[in-house]
């Protein structure tokens, strides 16, 4: 969990610094690690959707990993039954 999260601040500095691969990178083997927290995950997460929706919003990687985080989002949004 702890790696998943260092990679994904490592997106965003990557991010920051102008080199997207390695950003996209790092973002997609955050989200392919055993995951324990998947909410606070997806907070840090977040983070790196908006730093390449921000700074990259026409590169297809960026609007890639975007729909990814959203997927994992609705898969982790589950209902409560009223019952």
């Amino acid at each position: 969990m702890r790696a998943a999260e260092a990679r994904l601040t490592l997106g965003v500095t990557a991010t920051r610094t102008g080199v997207i691969d390695e950003a996209i990178d790092m973002g997609a083997t955050a989200l392919e690690a055993d995951r324990k927290s998947l909410p606070h995950l997806l907070l840090v997460a977040d983070e790196l959707d908006r730093e390449l929706r921000s700074q990259y919003p026409h590169e297809p990687a960026s609007r890639d990993f975007h729909e990814r985080i959203m997927i994992i989002k609705r898969g982790a949004i589950r209902p409560e039954l009223p019952f």
